[in-house]
C-alpha cells in the first residue's frame, strides 16, 4: 500500500471510531438526561436504526433498487437479529457503567468472532490467539474490580453485547462473500428498523426536546461512521486497519471525562490497556500457511 493511501485509510478508521465513539455517548447522554421519561435501552437502539436509515436511505437511493436485492435473505436476517441484539445490550451497558469501561468490555467481541469463526467457519485453531483471547478475558475481570465480589451487572450486559456483536462479525464475513458492503449495510438498517421498532412498541415514551438530538445522533452518527469505515476497508487490508480501530477506546475515555465527569481509574487503564492488546493480537496473528 502506497504511503499517501496508507495515511488516508489510518485517518478514515480513526475518524470513524471518533464517531462510533460519539453514538454511544449520545445514548449514554439520553439516559442521563433529567426531566425526560427514562427511555428503555430497546426504544434507543430502534433510534439507532430509524436515524440511522434515514441517513443511509440517499446513499441507497442514488444506488438504485439492486442495492436491497439479495439471494440471502435468511443470513442477512441471522445478522440483523445478532446486530440489533447487540446495539441493544451496548447502549443498557453504557447507562449502567462509565462508557470507556462500557465499550471496552464490549470490544472484546474479537475474541467471540475468532471462536465462532473457527467453531462455523472452520477456521485454522491458532494457539497464540488463545492465549490473546486469554489476556483480553483476563482485562475484563480486572475492569470489573474483582475485589468487589460480583461481576457488575453493567459488565454482564456489555460482554453480552460483545458474545453478540462477534456473532455479527462472522455473519457479515459469510454475506461478504455474496453481496456487497453498501448491500449489507443497507438491509441491516432497514430490517434492524423493522425488528427493532417492533421489539421496542411495548415501552416506547414520547422523548423531550431535549432528547431528540440525542437519539437522532445516536442513529445518524454511527451510520456515518460506518460509511467512513467501509471506505477505509475498501482501501486497506484488515490487518493494517485492526490497529487503529481500537482508537474508539480512547474516544470513549475522553468523551465520558469530558461530557460525564468519568475519570479513568488504574482498573480501566489495566484492563483496556489488555483487551486492546488481546484484539490486536487476534487481528495481526496469521495461521501459517504450508
Amino acid at each position: 500500500m502506497a504511503t499517501g493511501s496508507a495515511l488516508k485509510t489510518a485517518l478514515l478508521v480513526v475518524l470513524s471510531c471518533a464517531f462510533f465513539a460519539g453514538a454511544n455517548a449520545c445514548a449514554k447522554g439520553v439516559q442521563m438526561l433529567e426531566g425526560g421519561p427514562d427511555l428503555h435501552p430497546l426504544q434507543i437502539a430502534f433510534a439507532r436504526f430509524l436515524f440511522g436509515f434515514l441517513t443511509l436511505l440517499p446513499f441507497a437511493l442514488r444506488s438504485g433498487r439492486t442495492v436491497f436485492r439479495t439471494t440471502i435473505p435468511l443470513k442477512h436476517g441471522v445478522r440483523v437479529v445478532f446486530g440489533a441484539g447487540g446495539v441493544a445490550a451496548s447502549f443498557a451497558a453504557v447507562g449502567m457503567m462509565p462508557l470507556a469501561d462500557a465499550l471496552a468490555i464490549a470490544w472484546t467481541s474479537p475474541i467471540f468472532a475468532m471462536v465462532f469463526a473457527i467453531v462455523v467457519l472452520k477456521e485454522k485453531l491458532v494457539p497464540l490467539r488463545w492465549l490473546a483471547a486469554a489476556v483480553g478475558l483476563a482485562g475484563v475481570v480486572v475492569m470489573t474490580r474483582p475485589g468487589a465480589g460480583v461481576f457488575e451487572a453493567g459488565a454482564v450486559i456489555a460482554l453480552l453485547s460483545a458474545v453478540l456483536v462477534g456473532a455479527e462479525v462472522v455473519t457479515i464475513r459469510i454475506l461478504a462473500q455474496t453481496d456487497r458492503p453498501l448491500t449489507i449495510l443497507a438491509i441491516n438498517n432497514l430490517a434492524g428498523l423493522i425488528i427493532s421498532g417492533l421489539a421496542a412498541l411495548p415501552v416506547l415514551q414520547l422523548p423531550t426536546v431535549e432528547q431528540m438530538p440525542y437519539l437522532v445522533g445516536v442513529g445518524s452518527i454511527m451510520v456515518s461512521g460506518q460509511l467512513l469505515f467501509l471506505k477505509a476497508a475498501a482501501a486497506g487490508e484488515a490487518n493494517f486497519i485492526a490497529p487503529f480501530y481500537y482508537s474508539t477506546l480512547l474516544y470513549a475515555a475522553l468523551f465520558g471525562l469530558l461530557f460525564f465527569g468519568e475519570v479513568p481509574d488504574l482498573h480501566l487503564l489495566t484492563g483496556g490497556a489488555m483487551i486492546v492488546a488481546s484484539g490486536l493480537a487476534i487481528a495481526l496473528i496469521r495461521p501459517r500457511t504450508a
